[in-house]
């Protein structure tokens, strides 16, 4: 500790709760590590009897500062201003160790001043003026210490560029990184140092290599002479004889680059601007009364703990450095006191698995009352491992599952709990959801995810972003900048986030980048899995891996030794064996999270089918967790590799489902005769084949796909596998096919006085048209025609059927047949698949048109339904209209299933949307309808008939055998029984003989 009280006497910002008296300016404080903001005088702490009770810790006391203008507005102007103001603070830490044994560490830190940090940084700036030119490249790989630091800061004063790299990258890694950035000095510790030299000859750039401790054991033989070694102090030694003016940079030019993660398995190098970078500080050398105080574990080579310090350092605050071992990171965050502390999910994640199985180990034999209280008594236990003078926490880099986050809440109640969302290339994004004011943000559909902007109640997409602290670009790499920005200059954040209604609030949602597919076309999205499963009492860690050949998730769980200890020991599982456990412990945790899925409505396939126990834990040292503690999901898929296959046959699973449904055998060589049409696919088959693949396979398919009349095993196979070859139905499709060009011309209408005396009439062979058929026949004299159009095949006689679809109603009478005019034709073919006589012939002769021809089938897709339904409409219009000057008045059967359910009223066609519109002849009749107005608009006659549910004949009992009502009915006589819920249901129909008359 090198601070030496001041000479100018002045109140320090704090007093004694023992004496009250005012402390002054650099004077020592004794502060409490348990009350809140309670300071004794080394009087106070001397003398009082008894003492205090609890542990205080010496700290200096410190007062108003003045403040500092600044000439230049610049990152490196900053920091000089803070050392100027603050010269006499504690500023940076490190962990004491034990002098005769330096493996063992202390429970105290010593401090260095800005005064010294500031002098150190300066002088080594200088000295790095003899090694490098401003604007040239300079590597800085380090564990974090104060010299980290004084690097940086060396570097924005002569205008070096830095460039942060992990220590924990691969040579491979280290070696790319250093050559895309045209590095030329590296700035490292000692134990950094044999690896630079070993590869320095992999670096044709690299000429010096400045080490942050002695370099004695290093020997000359380790080394060329294009390679030169040096000592950081050496450097600051010369930096404080030999010195050069600071040297200014532009807004715009690079300051610093970050190493990011590469799509190609090497790190992209971030190019961030002074600007950019000095956005994410906007307070800088103000006066304040308020302690900031932060600990550093974090590597610096990313960007969070970076920030922190320069953010701590710029309002005159301290940073004390972690020893950066994971199993001390707790005692040190009691030593340092921060007053915030941030996190990733994976600190979080952690406590909370060791609450979590404190917790069901104690509460084993607990009766619901007494495990509220072991859980009350535990979460006290648990604040206590955040420090009582921190005031806030936060959670960064990654998605934290709702469960942790409330336990989070619930436990630390003395600090206020917050999110942070920021990526490297834009820096900070959004705080507790809202997103700042200054960033402009707009969403992208990402409709393979099922994400849209369209989604309700909220929008739904990747964020792209334009920020203040925005990158230039990644360097050497203009496909990859390409790809991460939109052609105005947006950002891909690459994450999805749903847009909340209050403005500038989201949540983030998904990762795009992390999602993967199953093998039935499915997509996945492991992070949000992982927040589900960690809820469990077995789980530390979790990775949900799929792919194209699973069918259901798998996960590699690392389990809470603690936690399986004890069911070792509750079932006797004795020898109990971590690198090879026993079926019993691998079952109860495969168990437990299909309980948890379960609880949780998670789908089939979002469930693991198997798992894989390791003990050893995913950690940025094995590189199973990137430096900022994410999942390294390639390194981790990697890892298990092996252990993960699953090998799968999805066609020949689609071959038994097809022919347990149809009951025919199938070849899967011969693509002709697998056509599902083609061997006996109906409509029932159809719906038991979709269940069966959605409960198999865990996808639900769209019946239309199994009716493409080219849908055989082979396409069906590739379909399922990737969904985006499902032939997809939109609202545009709907739209376009209403506004289908007509071509027709209304100048006038047939006069007919009294009765026609030929009608065209179509749907005779069905239930509505043959009812309707006979009214109309019993209505009109005996000496009007009606021309009834059927579709059959060539041999067939149309008036056969006719007349045997009318016999089995209870309505045919011989005498029809002598006004019956029976047609052989098709309504989806041109001019019905008539020769142009007989259609010319019969556009004269005809003088009102009933039109109740359609396929009613509410199974059947859009696509099967558009020839009849669509098109057939279509060419009953052009029939009607074919002799401009007298048109053909139209009578035409609708339905009501173009109306949306929570209308009850007649409305406009034009009034309806087609987005409610449920299954393919809904939409079709929509379509059709569409095109009835548009004929109505052009001046043709049509009477609109919009149709329910029609009743059987109320005289005869005469019903439509194939309507789902009948078919229900049906099958309550046959099963003597009835769905309960029918009891409590209205059913509302016209019976067909008043519907007829109607």
């Amino acid at each position: 500790m090198d601070l030496a009280i001041h000479d100018i006497w002045k109140p320090s910002y704090w007093y004694c709760d023992a004496c009250n008296r005012v402390l002054l300016h650099g004077e020592y404080r004794f502060n409490c590590t348990v009350c809140d903001n309670y300071d004794y005088c080394k009087t106070c702490v001397e003398t009082i009897d008894p003492p205090h009770p609890h542990k205080m810790v010496p700290e200096f006391a410190y007062g108003h500062e003045e403040t500092r203008e600044c000439a230049k507005v610049d990152m490196a102007t900053a920091v000089r201003a803070a050392i100027a103001m603050y010269f006499d603070r504690r500023c940076m830490g490190t962990r004491d160790v034990d002098k005769e044994n330096p493996s063992i560490y202390l429970d105290s830190y010593s401090w260095q001043t800005f005064h010294t940090i500031g002098g150190r940084s300066k002088k080594f700036g200088h000295g790095l003026r003899s090694l490098i030119e401003p604007r040239g490249y300079l590597c800085i790989c380090a564990k974090n210490r104060p010299e980290w630091m004084i690097t940086d800061f060396a570097c924005m004063f002569q205008n070096i560029i830095s460039v942060p790299i992990y220590t924990l990258f691969n040579d491979r890694e280290i070696a790319y990184a250093i050559n895309n950035t045209n590095v030329s000095v590296v700035v490292c510790d000692k134990q950094m140092l044999p690896r630079f030299i070993d590869l320095h000859v992999q670096c044709p750039l690299l000429q010096h290599i400045v080490c942050m401790d002695p370099i004695s054991d290093i020997t000359p033989s380790m080394i060329n002479n294009r390679l030169s070694l040096h000592y950081m102090g050496d450097i600051e030694q010369a930096g404080s004889i030999k010195q050069y003016d600071y040297v200014s940079i532009e807004p715009d030019e690079c300051l610093t680059i970050i190493s990011t993660s590469g799509s190609s398995g090497f790190p992209k190098s971030a190019m961030v601007s002074e600007s950019a970078f000095r956005a994410g500080f906007p307070r800088w050398c103000l006066p304040s009364s308020i302690e900031r105080v932060t600990l550093c574990y974090r590597p610096l080579a990313w960007a969070a703990d970076r920030d922190a310090i320069i953010t701590t350092f710029l309002c005159g605050g301290r940073t004390g450095f972690s020893t950066q071992e994971p199993s001390r990171l707790m005692e040190e965050l009691a030593l340092v006191r921060p007053t915030h502390f941030g996190a990733p999910p994976s600190i979080w994640n952690k406590i909370y698995a060791e609450f979590k199985t404190s917790l069901a180990l104690v509460t084993a034999q607990c009766s619901p009352d007494a495990i509220q209280d072991e859980e009350k008594r535990l979460l006290e236990q648990f604040s206590k491992l955040i420090p009582n003078r921190c005031k806030s926490i936060a959670i960064g880099s990654a998605m934290v599952s709702p469960i942790v986050f409330d336990f989070m809440k619930r436990c630390f109640t003395h600090c206020s709990v917050n999110e942070s969302y920021g990526i490297t290339e834009s820096g900070g994004v959004s705080y507790n959801n809202i997103i700042d004011s200054s960033v402009q943000y707009r969403l992208e559909s990402v409709p393979e995810m099922g994400y849209t902007i369209e989604d309700k109640p909220f929008s739904r997409g990747e964020l792209l972003v334009k920020t203040h602290q925005l990158f230039s670009g990644y360097m050497n790499n203009p496909e990859e900048t390409r790809a991460a920005f939109t052609e105005d200059g947006f950002f891909r954040t690459g994450d999805i986030v749903e847009l909340r209604t209050a403005q500038y609030d989201i949540r983030v949602v998904d990762r795009k980048k992390s999602f993967f597919k199953l093998s039935q076309g499915q997509f996945v999205s492991p992070e949000s899995l992982q927040n589900i499963y960690i809820q469990s009492p077995f789980v530390e860690q979790i990775y949900i891996h799929g792919d194209l050949l699973s069918d259901q998730v798998s996960a590699v769980v690392v389990p809470n030794q603690k936690y399986a200890q004890a069911f070792a020991l509750e079932h006797q599982l004795t020898n109990f064996d971590m690198n090879n456990p026993d079926e019993k412990f691998v079952d109860a945790v495969l168990e437990d999270l299909r309980l948890i899925g379960e609880k949780e409505s998670l789908r089939k396939h979002e469930i693991p089918s198997r798992i894989i126990i390791d003990f050893e834990p995913f950690t940025p040292q094995n590189g199973l967790l990137t430096s900022s503690m994410k999942h390294c999901r390639h390194k981790l898929a990697a890892h298990y590799a092996d252990r993960l296959k699953l090998p799968s046959n999805i066609q020949q699973r689609l071959k038994n489902m097809i022919e347990t449904v149809t009951g025919k055998s199938i070849s899967i060589d011969n693509s002709e005769d697998n056509v599902f049409l083609n061997i006996g696919g109906d409509s029932l088959a159809a719906v038991r084949l979709s269940e069966m693949i959605e409960n198999d396979l865990g996808i639900s398919l769209s019946l239309n796909i199994l009716f493409d009349p080219q849908m055989n095993l082979e396409r069906l196979t590739t379909c399922i596998q990737d969904p985006s070859q499902f032939p997809q139905l939109t609202v545009s499709q709907l739209l376009n096919d209403s506004q289908l060009d007509l071509n027709i011309k209304v100048d006038q209408h047939k006069h007919t006085v009294g009765f026609p005396s030929m009608v065209f009439i179509t749907g005779t062979t069905g239930f509505v048209g043959a009812f309707l058929l006979a009214e109309l026949l019993a209505t009109y004299p005996s000496k009007c025609k009606f021309v009834c159009l059927v579709r059959c095949e060539s041999s067939e006689n149309p008036l056969d059927r006719i007349r045997e679809n009318m016999l089995f109603y209870q309505i045919w009478k011989d005498e029809y047949e002598q006004q019956i005019i029976p047609l052989q034709g098709d309504l989806e073919k041109n001019h019905f698949g008539l020769d142009d006589e007989s259609y010319q012939s019969f556009t004269h002769q005809i003088d009102i048109i009933f039109h109740c021809g359609a396929i009613v089938n509410f199974i059947l897709p859009y696509s099967q339904l558009y020839g009849s339904n669509v098109c057939g409409t279509r060419e009953i219009i052009r029939f009607a209209t074919f002799n401009p000057s007298s048109c053909i008045p139209v009578h035409y059967i609708s339905t009501i299933s173009v109306l949306p359910s929570d209308i009850n009223q007649e409305i406009s066609i034009d009034e309806i949307s087609p987005e409610q519109l449920i299954g393919g002849y809904a939409q079709s009749k929509w379509v059709a309808e569409k095109l009835i107005a548009k004929a109505i608009n052009c001046g043709l006659s049509v009477d609109i008939y919009r149709l329910g549910w029609i009743c059987p004949n109320t005289r005869t009992g005469a019903c439509n055998q194939h309507d789902i009502y009948t078919l229900l009915l049906a099958g309550m006589m046959k099963n003597n029984c009835y769905p309960e819920s029918l009891s409590r249901s209205h059913l509302n129909g016209l019976p067909v003989d008043f519907m007829a008359k109607s």
